[in-house]
């Protein structure tokens, strides 16, 4: 059985990077990008969807603009049985807007963000009912 990456060509892979650049772009604009009609730009698009290479359409969000302008990364160390309830916690939790699952040092990485050291530190306090925590804050983004 072929892996996805031997169904997508090279043309396949620009659509992807410039609806990675700009996921409104329209697909007549996008053709003309990649010297193909709206049309088959959009079978395309149809196809990486339906492959789940293409999984969701997303905007990128200026915290700082926002007023949120301490972005720190939180490692989390859980304790063995607060997995599921840590799980539900960062469902509903507004200031995380990333979690994985990491291997190596902690259980899980956090991206989160706040409008002030006070609110990280808020924060931090409820997140030690689920275990320990090491924080790294970020100076600021590069890419």
């Amino acid at each position: 059985m072929k892996g996805l990456i031997d169904i997508i060509d090279q043309t396949d892979i620009e659509i992807l990077k410039l609806l990675g650049e700009n996921s409104r772009i329209q697909w007549k604009e996008l053709g003309k990008a990649i010297h193909l009609t709206g049309q088959a730009v959009g079978n395309r698009i149809r196809r990486l969807e339906e492959l789940g290479i293409i999984e969701q359409y997303t905007i990128l969000i200026n915290r700082i603009k926002l007023g949120q302008i301490v972005t720190a990364f939180v490692t989390l160390f859980v304790k063995t049985a607060n997995h599921l309830e840590f799980q539900n916690f960062f469902q509903e939790e507004e200031a995380i807007s990333e979690v994985h699952r990491i291997s190596g040092d902690g259980c899980y990485l956090l991206k989160t963000h706040f409008a002030s050291n006070e609110e990280l530190d808020t924060f931090l306090e409820r997140l030690l009912k689920y275990g320990n925590y090491r924080v790294n804050l970020s100076i600021g983004k590069l890419k």
